[in-house]
């Protein structure tokens, strides 16, 4: 730990005989230490022979927030004083370490990716994602293959199935929403032959059947922005909410954490809810559906992805009535459309890039690395200029994230796999 804390203070500055001088430790007990947190990932060391923290300290760092007792105050100005916090406890899962796999082979491996579906742009860019880091780790992977199960849990069971007749070294999981646990057979088999599964993005009910759950923080993208939206309103006002999947975890979570958030606002009526299905249509009829129900356009829309928050947006424009504030990022379009036209906004993609993530994951499991049970991907706050609130304030600013260069559909979160696209 004193080792960890002082590459901490100092990152990418310290060689190891500063680091051991520092600990106050022999030179033998000092590198052996350092090499025995480098191999799990602990530290790194750079080119120059000075130390970082590792992959595995950051994934810590940015776990926790899914299980975790959290409780909430909130700044609203003078007559509101008060500093608004998030008091995060911490989760037991921050701790758990995924079981020890034993090496199938030297490598390389082939890998099957059981996918939910690519019904919309951010699945095919978790796919994209994940091809992407197959091509950049190709000396380790010599085989990978991704089967689309269509939302439906009985074809994605066969396809994990298919996948076991294979023999494939490890098989990445995004599971379907599976309401009556179909999924549980196959992933036995999996077990049984000695297959690690890696699930990506949404994970099957039964925990014992994966070894460990690349994700982003639902909670923290449904609590969060509906923390921005709310102190936008000043606590006031009528609010629309649009979730995505019925059925699916991630919306149910978001959609969970941003009520939550919403019922310590008494100022604020949720007038309306609908899912939306995480696509631009579901967006624009939810939208036209609750304008027709209540006949004038509400305060602000709660979105959990622009997937939906885009096409809510164009609905208003087509109905030519005055366009709140939304959140929901995810889609390029979404940047573009609401900067475009002024609209005030507040985005937390979802990052696609957790399917490179997943791959790199599913290698390490496979040389037999000890790693967290859960590792989590972070999710950036994208403000544009001007909407920053006491609370929420940008990681990246709105005007230098959007691509104007490249189409509405384009998934911007899913990181180096955008590479070889035009440059803005």
């Amino acid at each position: 730990m004193d080792v960890l804390r002082i590459i901490g203070a100092q990152p990418a500055r310290l060689t190891a005989s500063e680091i051991i001088q520092q600990a106050r430790m022999g030179r033998s007990t000092g590198f052996a230490l350092l090499k025995a947190l480098g191999e799990r990932g602990y530290v790194t060391k750079q080119g120059d022979g000075c130390y970082r923290l590792g992959e595995t300290v950051r994934n810590m760092a940015f776990s926790s927030t899914e299980a975790a007792p959290q409780q909430v105050s909130f700044g609203l100005g003078s007559k509101q004083a008060g500093q608004a916090l998030a008091d995060m406890e911490l989760s037991a899962e921050l701790f758990e370490l995924a079981d020890p796999t034993p090496a199938r082979s030297l490598g390389p491996w082939r890998l099957g990716f059981a996918n939910a579906s690519s019904s919309n742009p951010w699945r095919k860019a978790l796919l994209n994602s994940a091809e992407h880091a197959v091509r950049v780790l190709d000396r380790q992977i010599c085989g990978f293959q991704s089967r689309d199960a269509g939302d439906d849990p009985l074809t994605q069971a066969s396809q994990i199935d298919a996948f076991v007749q294979e023999n494939v070294d490890a098989i990445l999981l995004s599971a379907t929403p599976d309401p009556d646990n179909v999924l549980a057979g196959s992933l036995m088999r999996c077990q049984e032959q000695g297959i690690p599964v890696i699930a990506v993005d949404r994970r099957p009910n039964d925990r014992s059947g994966y070894a460990v759950f690349v994700t982003a923080s639902d909670e923290l993208i449904g609590k969060f922005s509906a923390i921005w939206l709310a102190e936008t309103l000043q606590g006031q006002g009528r609010v629309w909410l649009q979730p995505g999947l019925d059925q699916a975890s991630p919306a149910r979570r978001r959609l969970t954490a941003a009520k939550m958030v919403f019922a310590r606002f008494p100022g604020l009526n949720i007038e309306g809810e609908r899912f939306s299905g995480w696509t631009e249509d579901g967006g624009f009829q939810a939208t036209q559906d609750l304008m027709l129900q209540h006949g004038q356009a509400p305060d602000g829309v709660w979105c959990d992805s622009g997937l939906q928050g885009v096409g809510s947006i164009r609905a208003f424009q087509a109905l030519s009535e005055r366009i709140p504030p939304h959140t929901g990022g995810d889609i390029n379009g979404m940047f573009r459309t609401a900067l475009k036209l002024k609209v005030p906004f507040c985005a937390f993609d979802y990052p696609a890039a957790m399917g490179a993530r997943a791959v790199e994951v599913a290698v390490e499991v496979l040389k037999g690395a000890t790693l967290p049970r859960r590792v989590e991907v972070p999710v950036p706050a994208i403000l544009p200029r001007g909407t920053e609130t006491r609370s929420i304030k940008a990681d990246i600013l709105a005007e230098h994230y959007v691509r104007w260069d490249l189409p509405d559909d384009t998934v911007l979160s899913q990181g180096l796999s955008l590479r070889g696209r035009p440059a803005r």
